[in-house]
């Protein structure tokens, strides 16, 4: 797959998950110089061609959250942008060979492979795991909520909106933990806190 040949939503979604993105937000400013490197002068300003144009960056990034483009990222220019887990799934799709740091882009796709697998472990190793898998759903508490999460009541919301998109990605591909997540989510988690992403 050439650079050339990648939207311009397409390519911040590369430089998302090569910052990555699968576990935090990145500032756009990161990304802009990312896409730089990836596809030199694609992102730049028409006469001043020395410099990004950080709202076309904007753009883009705007592009790859929506849905008829597949919903790739989410976040936002004040909180910064990360990998959706449908955008995870498109990046470990995708042949790099030929796109700029391909080795690099290679490395993050193993990297996000081990991260959500390391997720996905400590995830396992929680009671509301345990109580989950003997069907004891009923007896889940806060303290199994935030114990699966990784949170407490002092996180504030940015940052409790964090990490449920890291666990978003991690369970992504495993029906046992996204099934749990969503049974925790629906228990525990105020529905407009954390659609407010």
């Amino acid at each position: 797959m050439n650079i050339k040949e990648l939207s311009n939503f397409q390519v911040v979604v590369i430089a998302v998950a090569l910052l990555g993105g699968d576990i935090n937000y990145i500032d756009r400013e990161d990304i802009a110089i990312k896409v730089n490197e990836l596809a030199p002068g694609r992102f730049n300003w028409r006469k001043y061609t020395e410099n990004i144009d950080l709202d076309a960056v904007g753009v883009a990034l705007r592009d790859a959250k929506k849905l008829k483009n597949g919903n790739l990222l989410v976040g936002s220019n004040i909180e910064g942008w990360m990998l959706s887990p449908v955008g995870i799934k498109w990046i470990n799709l995708i042949n790099v060979d030929s796109i700029n740091g391909a080795q690099s882009l290679k490395h993050r796709k193993d990297s996000i492979g081990d991260n959500q697998e390391s997720e996905r472990i400590r995830m396992r190793s929680t009671n509301a795991y345990k109580l989950f898998i003997q069907h004891k759903v009923d007896e889940l508490t806060t303290d199994d909520f935030n114990q699966f999460a990784r949170v407490n009541e002092y996180y504030q919301l940015n940052t409790r909106k964090r990490r449920f998109a890291v666990i978003d990605n991690a369970v992504t591909g495993d029906k046992e933990l996204a099934s749990l997540w969503n049974t925790l989510k629906e228990k525990f988690v105020m529905e407009d806190n954390y659609n407010a992403r």
